[in-house]
């Protein structure tokens, strides 16, 4: 397979979103641990996402990728509580009930196979 030249690379990125200034750096790095400490040097906002969910060694105070996913979820469907006149309101309201039904489904899944010290890493939902 034909490696790709940077300049090639660069037409793929879209010019939109909070990554468009770091598009240089994406075209002209070789590995992801490149890519990584680059953007974890230009965009703190991604560093503690990037240095928890790395590896799949996740330890007590370090979380998943999708642990992070779901709980900026969670605070953007409780900051859709608060609006009024529109149907968000409702959406919000049905996915934190779906976050608490998988909650749920988690301490059960986690009593039922003796793993009572994992009950905790629930993602906590509270109004």
């Amino acid at each position: 397979m034909k490696e790709m030249l940077p300049a090639d690379r660069r037409k793929l990125y879209p010019n939109f979103g909070s990554l468009v200034d770091a598009q240089e750096d994406l075209a002209s790095v070789e590995t992801i641990e490149q890519l990584i400490e680059k953007l974890k040097g230009s965009h703190p906002d991604y560093a503690e996402l990037f240095d928890s969910g790395r590896g799949g060694n996740v330890t007590a105070r370090s979380k998943s990728i999708e642990k992070h996913f779901q709980q900026l979820a969670v605070g953007v469907y409780k900051d859709v509580l608060s609006r009024q006149f529109q149907f968000g309101v409702f959406y919000g309201w049905v996915k934190l009930k779906e976050i608490e039904i998988q909650n749920l489904m988690w301490i059960s899944e986690c009593i039922t196979q003796n793993m009572k010290s994992r009950i905790h890493e629930y993602t906590p939902v509270a109004y």
